[in-house]
C-alpha cells in the first residue's frame, strides 16, 4: 500500500481510502525527507500496513520512528534560516533559489558560476566523512540561481547529512561561499536557504590571490572557472607585490575619496519592509532622530507612524566606529540602557531592552564594527518576534555600508535615551 501511495502522488486517497488527509501530508513530507524508510515501510507485511491505516495514525507513527534510524540518514539543524526575514530553520536539503548582483551597482551578474555542495558523515561516536555531492550551475541573465532538492542520500542507519555549502564565482569579483567571508574567514550570517541574495565585491588590487584560491575550495568547476588566478598567485608566493602582472608591471590601484562622508543607513529599512514584518497596514514619516548628529560614525531613522501616538513608531540607530569602537559602544549600551539583558540571539552579541511603551534590541557586529539599536513602540512591535525579524533584516543590509574610517573617535558617542524618538527632526 505505502509503495503505491507514493507513485500515485496527489490521487493518494482516491486510491486508498482508508488513508486520511493528515497521514498523506505526513507520508509525503517523509518522502522528501528520507525514501530509505519509504522503501522500508512498502516491504512491511501487508496485515502491518492495513492495522497502520486503519488505526488512523496510532500505529502508524511507532512503526515510522522505529524504522526511521535503522535505515535512512539523519539531516542535522541548517545553521541558516529559511528565509532572511524568518526565523525558521532552513532544510539542508533543499532547494535553494536567490540572487547573484554587484554589490557596488545592485545590478544581477549573469553567468556566474554557482555551486551547491554536500558533505555526509557516517559513524556513531567517532563519526567520519562519508563523501559528498555537488551540483553546478550558471546564474542566468538576470542573476538567478535555483539549487533542486537533494534527491540521492547515503544509505545506513549511521549515515547523516552534515552541512550544505554554496560557492559563487565570478572573474573580477571576490568569491562567495555560504558559510564565511574574505578576507578575514570570519562566519556569514546572512546567507538563507530561500530568496537569497548574494552581493559579489570588485576584487581590489590589494588582495591576494593565493590566499583567494584556498578561501574558496570546491570542486572541479569552481577550480577551473578560477584557473586564471593560478598565475598570479604563483608571482606572489615567489615575493611580487599583489596586483604584479607577468610583465613585471604593477596594476593602478583606485584613488582614496579625499574626506569622509557622512553615514547614511536609508537603505537598511524601508517602510515597505517594517509594514511586512509588523502588519501595521498605515503610512510613516520618515525622519532622523534628533538625540546625536549624523556624522560618519552615526546615523539614525525615525518611523514616525502618522496620527498614532509614539507607541507606534520605529527608531533604528547605527554606530560604524571599528572594531574597538563598535565592543565600546555595544558595552555602554547594555550598561546603560534600563533593563538591558543580554540574549546573544542575533550576530556576535546582542541584547533586549524594555520600558513601558518601547521594546529594544541592540546587537554588535565585530567584523563591521557596527553597532545597531532597534527600538519599537509595544503597539507596532506586538510580540518581541517581530523585534528580532526587524533586527535580522537590518544586519542582512550591513554590507551595503562602506567600511569604517580610518580614524574612529577618540571616545564612543553618547548613549541615546531607550525610546525610539527624541524629538525627531528631518
Amino acid at each position: 500500500m505505502i509503495g503505491r501511495l507514493f507513485r500515485c502522488g496527489r490521487d493518494c486517497k482516491r486510491a486508498d481510502p482508508l488513508l486520511t488527509g493528515e497521514q498523506h501530508g505526513a507520508f509525503q513530507h517523509l518522502a522528501r525527507r528520507s525514501p530509505f524508510v519509504l522503501q522500508q515501510i512498502a516491504s512491511l507485511p501487508r496485515r502491518v500496513k492495513q492495522a497502520a491505516a486503519r488505526s488512523r495514525g496510532v500505529w502508524l507513527w511507532p512503526v515510522l520512528v522505529a524504522l526511521a534510524p535503522a535505515c535512512g540518514p539523519l539531516v542535522d539543524k541548517a545553521p541558516f534560516p529559511t528565509r532572511f526575514d524568518s526565523l525558521t530553520p532552513g532544510d539542508l536539503l533543499g532547494p535553494f533559489d536567490g540572487i547573484v548582483v554587484d554589490e557596488e551597482t545592485d545590478r544581477p551578474v549573469g553567468g556566474a558560476v554557482v555551486a551547491a555542495s554536500w558533505a555526509f558523515e557516517r559513524g556513531i561516536g567517532l563519526a567520519g566523512p562519508d563523501g559528498a555531492q555537488e551540483v553546478v550551475m550558471e546564474t542566468t541573465a538576470d542573476g538567478r540561481y535555483r539549487v533542486p532538492i537533494l534527491q540521492e542520500l547515503p544509505s545506513g542507519g549511521s549515515s547523516r547529512v552534515r552541512r550544505f555549502t554554496l560557492i559563487v564565482y565570478h572573474r573580477g569579483h571576490v568569491g562567495w561561499r555560504s558559510d564565511r567571508r574574505f578576507p578575514g574567514g570570519e562566519v556569514r550570517r546572512d546567507f538563507s536557504q530561500r530568496g537569497n541574495r548574494v552581493r559579489l565585491e570588485k576584487w581590489r588590487p590589494s588582495l591576494l590571490r593565493h590566499r583567494h584560491l584556498v578561501f574558496l575550495g570546491g570542486g572541479a568547476a569552481v577550480k577551473a572557472a578560477s584557473a586564471w588566478e593560478l598565475q598570479p598567485a604563483s608571482l606572489e608566493l615567489e615575493g611580487a607585490a599583489p596586483g604584479t602582472s607577468l610583465a613585471g608591471t604593477v596594476a593602478p590601484v583606485a584613488p582614496v575619496a579625499a574626506g569622509p562622508a557622512s553615514l547614511d543607513v536609508s537603505t537598511v529599512l524601508s517602510e515597505d519592509e517594517l509594514r511586512a514584518v509588523t502588519g501595521y497596514a498605515g503610512a510613516f514619516d520618515v525622519l532622523k532622530l534628533s538625540d546625536l548628529p549624523t556624522t560618519e560614525f552615526y546615523d539614525s531613522r525615525h518611523f514616525k507612524a502618522q496620527g498614532k501616538p509614539e507607541s507606534y513608531d520605529v527608531g533604528v540607530r547605527v554606530w560604524r566606529l571599528g572594531q574597538v569602537g563598535a565592543e565600546t559602544q555595544y558595552a555602554k549600551l547594555l550598561a546603560e540602557l534600563p533593563g538591558a539583558k543580554r540574549s546573544d540571539e542575533i550576530a556576535d552579541s546582542s541584547l533586549r531592552a524594555k520600558n513601558s511603551d518601547v521594546i529594544g534590541l541592540a546587537f554588535l557586529s565585530r567584523e563591521r564594527g557596527v553597532v545597531v539599536s532597534v527600538t519599537c513602540g509595544v503597539s507596532q512591535c506586538t510580540d518581541a518576534g517581530s523585534l528580532l525579524k526587524l533586527a535580522k533584516l537590518i544586519e542582512s543590509r550591513l554590507s551595503e555600508l562602506p567600511a569604517a574610517p580610518a580614524t574612529p573617535p577618540a571616545e564612543a558617542p553618547a548613549t541615546p535615551a531607550p525610546g525610539p524618538t527624541t524629538g525627531p527632526t528631518k
